[in-house]
């Protein structure tokens, strides 16, 4: 996409309501004198921090810290890009997008991939229905009880057994260059300065990402072919670590239910969701990453896994929801009866069965206790009690929430039959060296009292920011953010907005924060209480530079004397009167 004008995405700032907008995603916002208040969607929280301010259209997390404007919330929400989630709101707003500028060479590129990957996912979709070679696809398909809708809403499709994709595609004027950047072919071995379709006889299963767009592929092999499952290779448009398969599908049951299913593998997702599970999705043949994570937080707060009962599921379940856990997300693990794939039981038992496991999972850390119990002889040793004890509690130490971690201490001293107290001092002694520079770092972050009073002020009405002057405040933090504010005049509309993109991640979060308390003042009030304010703060330090001079002795001049004699009963009185 080109550049958006200004004048275009103000229009659209315009247009929005972010509370209408937020209240979609954010089920139950309630009113907080001119805010709305409810729990945050990009972490995982029990007291309700995340502040919406239809007055300046912004919103704000006091527990994570993000915030900004509509725009900021769709990306985090919808995990796209600046450009992607103006076009989302110009067209919920129903402003037409006229771009300034012609498309640069890499959008121009990724335009281009998208458009070969989607024609690539028609073309493999029309020979699983029409080609006379996909015939054993389509039996593995009605083996699997893959019905005809799910073939055509997953748009599956098959591979033949030849490079008729490459000839297709070239044919229609497709370069070499791009079908490899795409994934989709790869140099000959036979036949130097030729192509070879990249995926082979193979079941297709076309990859979308968060705006529905084709950007990969997965192959299953339907002979005794290796690998079993093929991914199409990183490219410009595709990272395997950073998308879940079926998300795009079940980002709306997702986001309105705030629980994503983890799955294994394709057909336990597509299967999932013919069940009526549309909260299904899964990894792409990896194990979960940091980018998950981060992507599940956009849309829920909690994740069931529901991995193969063999040992390599359960080792995978397990680390993910290590990972998922201390990225906030509240995980449980489901196992299914009789050790059997999730699609088989749903294709078996009906959707039933699967809700019953579900219902049933466990929290990771009662299964990573059982798990690791039942790989021990029994009874167990102290020694293994130990080992036991050591891994668990390196598992609850990675949850931000204490009263979970208190209930998960105490329950894995009565199960392994080990005083609280002695896991207590051990999960210390194991994780305790981390609070130290958590506390330093929050400390760091904050303001002085007396600075962020002023600044409430002056971010309540800017125009007041004229009263004050850079030696109010203490220190370089608040300096920097009141400098910023008086470059900004004169006040136009969205203000508050562009101060903040004007400002580093860490000021732009303070300043977020700041914005949303200055909202809670009663404005009539705001030029007296700040006047009263300056006025103090100079007197103190006044009082402090006199009370130096008289200190350093020497000479004196008897005003000097006479002012700080002045300013010390002023000071005085001031704190008897609040007293």
């Amino acid at each position: 996409m080109g550049l958006i004008p200004a004048e275009t995405i103000e229009d659209i700032r315009a247009r929005l309501d972010i509370a209408e907008l937020v209240s979609e995603y954010v089920p139950g916002l309630q009113r907080a004198g001119r805010n709305l208040k409810g729990r945050c969607p990009f972490h995982q929280e029990r007291t309700p921090s995340f502040i919406v301010s239809p007055e300046r259209q912004t919103f704000h997390c006091f527990g994570c810290g993000e915030g900004g404007d509509a725009f900021k919330f769709v990306m985090k929400m919808e995990n796209l890009g600046f450009a992607e989630a103006v076009e989302k709101l110009a067209q919920r707003v129903g402003v037409a997008l006229e771009l300034k500028e012609e498309l640069g060479p890499e959008a121009r590129e990724r335009l281009k991939l998208k458009e070969l990957l989607a024609l690539a996912a028609d073309w493999y979709h029309d020979r699983l229905s029409r080609s006379p070679d996909a015939e054993a696809a389509r039996r593995y398909l009605d083996k699997r009880h893959v019905s005809a809708g799910s073939i055509d809403s997953w748009k599956l499709g098959y591979a033949p057994r030849s490079s008729a994709f490459c000839a297709a595609a070239m044919k229609q004027g497709w370069s070499q260059e791009l079908l490899v950047k795409a994934g989709l072919a790869a140099p000959s071995k036979q036949r130097a300065g030729s192509l070879r379709d990249y995926f082979y006889d193979r079941l297709m299963f076309p990859i979308l990402d968060a705006k529905g767009s084709v950007v990969a592929f997965g192959g299953r092999t339907l002979g005794d072919g290796e690998p079993k499952y093929l991914n199409s290779a990183e490219t410009p448009v595709f990272s395997k670590s950073r998308l879940l398969y079926g998300l795009s599908k079940a980002a709306s049951s997702v986001r309105k239910s705030r629980r994503a299913l983890l799955m294994e593998g394709y057909m336990d997702v597509i299967a999932a969701h013919q069940h009526g599970l549309e909260s299904a999705c899964a990894p792409l043949g990896t194990a979960l990453t940091s980018e998950h994570a981060a992507l599940l937080g956009r849309y829920c707060s909690e994740a069931v896994i529901v991995f193969d009962c063999d040992d390599a599921g359960l080792n995978a379940a397990a680390r993910g929801a290590e990972l998922l856990l201390s990225r906030g997300l509240s995980v449980r693990i489901a196992t299914v009866e009789g050790g059997k794939d999730p699609d088989e039981v749903l294709h078996e038992k009906g959707a039933g069965a699967l809700r019953s496991s579900l219902e049933a999972a466990a929290d990771l850390v009662r299964f990573k206790t059982e798990l690791l119990i039942r790989r021990r002889d029994q009874p167990l040793s102290a020694e293994a009690k130990s080992a036991i004890a050591k891994e668990v509690l390196a598992t609850i130490g990675q949850s931000p929430d204490e009263i979970l971690k208190a209930e998960w201490l105490d329950r894995l001293a009565r199960r392994l039959r080990i005083p609280v107290e002695a896991l207590s001092r051990e999960g210390r002694r194991l994780g305790g060296a981390s609070r130290p520079a958590v506390a330093r770092a929050a400390a760091e972050a904050a303001l002085p009292g007396p600075d962020e009073e002023l600044l409430l002020h002056v971010l309540k009405e800017p125009r007041l920011s004229a009263l004050a002057c850079e030696s109010d405040f203490s220190s370089a933090s608040a300096r920097a953010l009141w400098s910023a504010l008086r470059a900004l005049e004169p006040w136009r509309p969205g203000w508050s907005l562009a101060l903040a993109e004007g400002l580093e991640p860490d000021s732009r979060e303070r300043a977020q924060r700041l914005l949303v308390k200055a909202d809670e003042l009663i404005g009539k009030e705001a030029e007296a209480r700040l006047r009263r304010i300056l006025e103090k703060g100079r007197r103190e330090r006044r009082y402090e530079e006199l009370r130096g001079m008289l200190q350093e002795g020497g000479d004196v001049d008897a005003t000097i004397t006479d002012e700080f004699i002045r300013l010390s009963a002023e000071l005085k009185g001031s704190a008897a009167a609040k007293a």
